[in-house]
């Protein structure tokens, strides 16, 4: 799922913030090796660097679905049912 600029860095520094908490996503940066066109994972503690250069603008969310907690899977719950408009 594409991103924008401003919410991948969000997320990372909230991720690097928040250490404990399981976010079940990848955040992925495509201008981060620049001698190819893939995408890389970017760990939360580089959310100051992102920030800091304008090169990396191509950001996607990848799903990380593994050993999910209760507190994830009520979290997700709770989206889908409010994107379903179903209240608990």
């Amino acid at each position: 799922m594409d991103i924008s600029r401003k919410l991948a860095i969000e997320i990372l520094k909230y991720l690097d913030q928040h250490t404990d908490f399981y976010f079940p996503f990848l955040v992925m940066n495509q201008e981060y090796t620049p001698e190819d066109n893939d995408f890389v994972e970017i760990e939360p503690n580089e959310w100051e660097n992102i920030k800091e250069d304008d090169i990396y603008q191509t950001f996607q969310l990848w799903e990380n679905l593994q050993n999910l907690d209760e507190k994830t899977l009520k979290l997700m719950s709770k989206g889908f049912l409010e994107e379903m408009r179903i209240g608990w």
